[in-house]
């Protein structure tokens, strides 16, 4: 382990919850350094939680230790978990879809189930409410520490088990993709969707080249356009819409300079699908 150890929750900053969870990782090793990914997911959000997850995780060296706590079943028969990325980091979670992402983007190597003998903090039995203090913050800073190693966390669980969303993966034919938009570009508004850069270029379209694009509301088309592929924003004139690949290698829409999710009042995630279609170069603008 190299010490780092990175938060995220739907807590926010404006009580004590986080500082709490900060103290607990401090008593176990004083030395370990704590980073914070976001305490802004939206309350109960596991997949926005999983998807900013795929944001950072893959980004830390080998050994970080990450804890995660957006956790709507939180003392429920749901599983406390710790995942061994494929990549060497580790991931202390709710068994409830906050991997779904970075098995998708990175891949899980294993996953172990904390053991409470182990995992929790002393005196704690009785709190069944702020996991995120009593075990899962308290295990990732006995993991990251060294003091306790991942084969030791708990009994090794069958990645089958593993509660995953569906739907992370676009429908694709010869000359068309469909896709969900997962999220936004927080602040600028951009769509961004499940479309892997792979996945883009097998509609062989290059630099320049328009493609006819729709976005839906379940069955209602709110936007349609012919629409530029390109390799940045400034390659359209201000306000212009462009696709794009975005810094996780999915496909963005975007306006320069603008922002496409208030313009057209679009959302994310289901019902909201987009749709990219090739146009026969024979059709494309000169």
């Amino acid at each position: 382990m190299n010490g780092l150890l990175v938060m995220q929750s739907d807590f926010g900053l404006s009580d004590g919850a986080v500082s709490a969870m900060c103290g607990v990782v401090l008593s176990v090793d004083d030395k370990l350094r704590i980073y914070h990914l976001t305490h802004d997911i939206p309350p109960f959000d596991t997949f926005e939680a999983s998807y900013r997850l795929m944001q950072a995780v893959p980004f830390w060296p080998e050994g970080t230790v990450f804890v995660t706590v957006v956790d709507p079943g939180v003392g429920s028969s749901r599983k406390n978990i710790v995942a061994k990325t494929k990549r060497g980091q580790y991931i202390v979670t709710p068994d409830n879809g906050s991997l779904s992402h970075i098995s998708r983007a990175v891949g899980i190597e294993s996953v172990r189930v904390i053991s409470e003998r182990i995992g929790r903090r002393q005196n704690s039995e009785q709190s069944y409410t702020f996991l995120g203090r009593d075990l899962f913050s308290y295990t990732a800073a006995l993991l990251a520490s060294g003091k306790v190693s991942y084969e030791e966390i708990g009994e090794e669980m069958d990645l089958r088990e593993l509660v995953l969303f569906a739907g992370l993966h676009p429908e694709i034919t010869e000359t068309r993709i469909q896709g969900v938009i997962e999220t936004l570009d927080v602040r600028f508004g951009s769509l961004w969707t499940n479309i892997s850069r792979k996945d883009f270029h097998t509609l062989n379209v290059h630099d320049g080249e328009d493609l006819d694009v729709s976005v839906y509301n379940g069955r209602t088309r709110v936007y349609h356009s012919f629409v530029p592929f390109q390799r940045t924003f400034a390659d359209v004139e201000i306000g212009e819409p462009l696709l794009y690949i975005n810094s996780l290698d999915y496909v963005g829409l975007a306006l320069n300079q603008g922002n496409f999710s208030k313009a057209y009042n679009i959302g994310t995630r289901k019902p909201w699908y987009i749709v990219l279609e090739r146009i026969p170069k024979s059709k494309q603008p000169e």
